[in-house]
């Protein structure tokens, strides 16, 4: 019988993966955003099926002092649609097939 994952399991293994994801900007000391957080915040999406739930997410931020970006999948900073767009065109969609969650 196959043990079920806990959520918090399959995030932590996507974004262990998607932490190597390849960063085609340039370096230098403006970078705000890690691409795994623009992959996490893209996927949160889809995930909860609504497509204002990044800027509701800015805006408990910004009242609450906490969102739940942060505590579900763990997005440090929460980038806008535009970042995640630039940030995320660039790779190539063969990195998101070879993506997989086991169980070993």
């Amino acid at each position: 019988m196959i043990k079920p994952f806990a959520l918090e399991t399959i995030f932590a293994r996507f974004r262990s993966h998607w932490d190597s994801a390849p960063d085609m900007r340039k370096p230098n000391n403006n970078t705000q955003y890690q691409i795994s957080d623009a992959i996490m915040a893209a996927f949160s999406v889809f995930f909860m099926q609504s497509r204002s739930f990044l800027e509701h997410q800015r805006m408990l931020q910004s009242k609450k002092g906490r969102n739940n970006a942060s505590s579900l999948f763990q997005i440090e900073q929460i980038p806008c649609d535009q970042h995640i767009r630039n940030l995320l065109d660039p790779l190539s969609v063969e990195y998101f097939h070879a993506t997989t969650v086991h169980s070993g």
